[in-house]
Parts: structure tokens; sequence; C-alpha cells
């Protein structure tokens, strides 16, 4: 008995919403590590503004992981950037829950 040989061409592509969860993950970064340097070198007078900035940015981060779990619901659709964009996101926002924790 012969097998045949088949090959599976993939047409599916990624969603999206794990484009978009990765990068409102890599600007909420990208906003943790200003606020980092903001409240290392006292660039600013009070803590209120830094405390604005974590507020945006976690903002930022839940928007980001809600966008991540969409994409995992899409059919038909790899899902790999929206599984790096929940990790960066939930990550993220451990570090920004930890800087507002510790700065009031």
């Amino acid at each position: 008995m012969d097998k045949k040989t088949s090959f599976r061409v993939n047409n599916r592509t990624e969603t999206i919403y794990g484009y978009l969860s990765l990068a409102l993950g890599g600007i909420s970064f990208a906003i943790f590590l200003w606020a980092v340097y903001l409240s290392a070198y006292n660039q600013v007078g009070s803590e209120v503004l830094i405390g604005l900035i974590e507020l945006v940015a976690i903002m930022l981060c839940f928007a980001g992981l809600t966008l991540g779990f969409i994409g995992e619901t899409r059919e038909d659709k790899l899902k790999m950037t929206a599984h790096f964009g929940i990790a960066l996101n939930l990550i993220i926002g451990i570090f920004h829950v930890l800087v507002i924790w510790h700065a009031f």
C-alpha cells in the first residue's frame, strides 16, 4: 500500500488584534521607562505627574490585554502575536502596579 504524500498549505495570517496588543505593550513599556527615569533623576517636583503618567500607561496596558484576548478568540487565524501581546502586557502591568504601589 502506497501512502500519498500531501503537503498542507497554510494560508492563515496573524490577527491584527495581536499586532495592536504588542504595539500597546511596547508603548506602555516605553512610558514605564520614562516614568522610572523621571522618578530616579527627580526630573519633576511632584510625584503626582509620575502617578498620572503611570495611570495612563496602565490603561494602555489593559487595552492591550483586551485586544490580545480578542485576538485569541479569532477563528482560523494564527495567534502567536496575541500570545506575545498578552504576555508582554501582563508583565508590564505588574511593573506598573508595583510603581504605583510604592509611589503612593
